[in-house]
């Protein structure tokens, strides 16, 4: 093994996402690998996303083949669809495989959102209205107030990869108004790059599910700090 290759890191993706893979090169350090199991999917509708977590034994252990250190179950609404505790359930599920660390992308939104002290935020989504209510109800019950909501609305999931990171971060600032920090949702959109815009243009905190995915990843094999990097992806692939 390269003495550099410090960690594998295993992510758990829906079928259709297209656009992980490519932000894992931007936001993980060189020594840091990232292995994807794909669960499948192809569109937001509930009776797909309800399949996600029942996949997660299997694709989990074909996974593990790969010797991961730690494994994140990398989809915000496919970890949060039956509301609070669901991800906790679906964590549950992967260290029964693999004993390993894990984690999942609603649990790490929440926890960089606190580290940051945003208690009102801005969500930003691909989703239709129907599943961004699912994600306004999740993060009230962790404290958690969405002042708003913007995006474009997708039903298929195959189309949010087509929204250039401009058009997120315009649709971010039309409703910032007074709110704390802004959370772009879903690992299927180009938010990290959205993300990076934000804070240059607005001048406030942004957490987007795919930074907060793998701070959370590398938090659990003790790469990163408690706290989300205040530049995000910009610091943690550093």
């Amino acid at each position: 093994m390269n003495p550099s290759w410090t960690h594998r890191l295993g992510f758990l993706i829906p079928s259709v996402n297209a656009v992980l893979e490519r932000d894992s090169r931007l936001a993980l350090p060189a020594s840091v690998s990232a292995h994807l199991g794909r669960m499948p999917m192809t569109r937001d509708e509930p009776e797909q996303l309800a399949a996600l977590a029942d996949a997660v034994p299997e694709v989990t252990g074909l996974l593990h083949h790969a010797g991961c250190d730690a494994v994140v179950f990398a989809c915000t609404t496919g970890s949060l669809y039956e509301g609070p505790g669901y991800d906790t359930e679906i964590t549950r599920r992967i260290t029964a495989v693999t004993g390993r660390p894990a984690s999942t992308t609603s649990t790490a939104a929440v926890a960089a959102l606190r580290s940051l002290d945003l208690r009102r935020v801005v969500l930003v989504s691909p989703y239709e209205p129907w599943l961004d209510e699912r994600v306004v109800t999740f993060l009230a019950a962790h404290g958690i107030e969405v002042t708003a909501t913007a995006g474009p609305g997708l039903p298929d999931p195959r189309d949010s990869d087509s929204v250039a990171p401009a058009e997120i971060a315009a649709a971010a600032a039309e409703v910032a108004g007074d709110a704390d920090g802004v959370f772009i949702s879903c690992t299927a959109f180009r938010g990290l790059e959205a993300a990076g815009i934000l804070r240059r243009s607005l001048g406030l905190p942004v957490v987007s599910s795919n930074e907060a995915t793998f701070w959370e990843a590398l938090r659990l094999v003790g790469r990163a700090s408690g706290a989300f990097p205040p530049n995000g992806y910009e610091d943690l692939c550093r």
